[in-house]
């Protein structure tokens, strides 16, 4: 199995893997189909076209599982919305659930409970209901979270047809009673409704024994498999100047409950964010429920719009810039164990981390007139 040379993710989420022995894989923005091509052989003519294959990811066959699972993990650490195919997950990373598990709560602003700074300087911040925790290092620089994930769903035809069917005779009772009642809300108020049923239907479990499967068995009845959600814990990496809304909250309570450790320990804060993330942060007290990321749809509703144009960035000449193949923004590079990540928001910047736990961080307009550099280990910063 060859391993990977250059791993790139682009704005639209797809995926492009390079190899040492020139095959490459491309993964489409949605996940739900990649196309391997081979790399051609030393005897082959130069005008020889590679050899190409193109699945869907639910169905991939054993030759290109363990290459397609590492360019899966690859783009759910950086994407907004994971896809989790069942069948590529190990046995070990799926958690059988009875319960559906959408959102969850962080402490409050005024209390300290689940939140753990470790000897290391990192701030570990945990939900309430155990379901999620966010890990924000010494250097601020990045954090990562890690959730619970139902796995990604087959489309349910027979749901969306119904309330296609039902539409009409629904929009005038909602005209009738002077509300608009959308699509997506009439769906929901079903899948709330089917959970109420589902619930009372049985003995009430405690959550905790939903997730680790081993507490509060004793004396309650089995449940009927057939209503249990499979789960998987998702990994992600974000930017610290680039929070995404549901991670603010319990981002500003790691920043808070760093500030508070190193002002007791005396140690003085070393505040990296510029004012304007600050007080982005700050203005989500309150907000304690995070609505957790959906994984997407195991099939495309559009596969004829996936685009298939692999890119030679490791070969690209100067003369080839106004040809460049690919029109998506870069989002994520991965190269030999370097991860660059470069964001194209107000302005654009790069953030180069090297592996070592070090950073190194753009200043100024065009990805930078120069570079912020800070270690880890010995907690200072410096400028080149």
């Amino acid at each position: 199995m060859a391993a990977e040379v250059q791993m790139v993710l682009y704005e639209d989420d797809s995926v492009q893997v390079q190899y040492v022995d020139g095959s490459r894989l491309q993964l489409s923005p949605c996940g739900s189909e990649f196309l391997f091509e081979k790399a051609p052989p030393v005897s082959a003519h130069p005008l020889e076209q590679p050899e190409r294959i193109r699945q869907r990811t639910h169905f991939v066959i054993s030759t290109y599982r363990e290459q397609l699972q590492r360019a899966l993990d690859f783009r759910n650490s950086f994407a907004t919305c994971p896809f989790l195919s069942e069948s590529i997950i190990p046995p070990e990373g799926k958690k059988r659930i009875f319960i559906d598990i959408s959102e969850v709560r962080w402490p409050s602003l005024d209390a300290d409970d689940g939140m753990i700074c470790m000897q290391s300087g990192m701030v570990k911040i945990s939900s309430l209901d155990g379901h999620a925790y966010l890990c924000l290092p010494k250097s601020q620089h990045e954090f990562t979270v890690h959730f619970l994930c139902k796995v990604s769903q087959k489309p349910d035809s027979s749901v969306v047809l119904s309330e296609k069917n039902n539409q009409v005779k629904k929009d005038k009772l909602v005209e009738k009673a002077g509300k608009i009642c959308t699509y997506g809300q009439r769906l929901k108020n079903k899948e709330n409704e089917l959970h109420y049923q589902m619930m009372n239907s049985k003995e009430p479990l405690e959550k905790k024994s939903c997730v680790n499967g081993t507490e509060g068995r004793e004396g309650l009845p089995l449940p009927d498999t057939k209503h249990t959600c499979i789960y998987t814990w998702v990994k992600q990496h974000w930017s610290v100047n680039s929070c995404p809304e549901e991670w603010k909250y319990p981002l500003s309570l790691a920043l808070r409950f760093h500030n508070k450790m190193s002002s007791v320990a005396g140690i003085a804060v070393n505040v990296i964010q510029n004012r304007t993330l600050t007080s982005d942060v700050s203005e989500e007290g309150g907000k304690e429920v995070s609505v957790l990321p959906r994984a997407l749809l195991l099939s495309c509703p559009v596969p004829h719009l996936h685009r298939w144009n692999f890119c030679n960035s490791l070969s690209l000449r100067q003369s080839d810039e106004e040809e460049y193949p690919y029109p998506e923004l870069v989002k994520v590079v991965w190269y030999k164990g370097i991860t660059y990540r470069l964001t194209h928001k107000n302005m654009n910047s790069i953030e180069i981390y090297p592996g070592d736990g070090s950073v190194f961080k753009s200043e100024g307009a065009y990805f930078g007139n120069y570079f912020t550099y800070c270690s880890i280990q010995e907690g200072s910063e410096e400028v080149s």
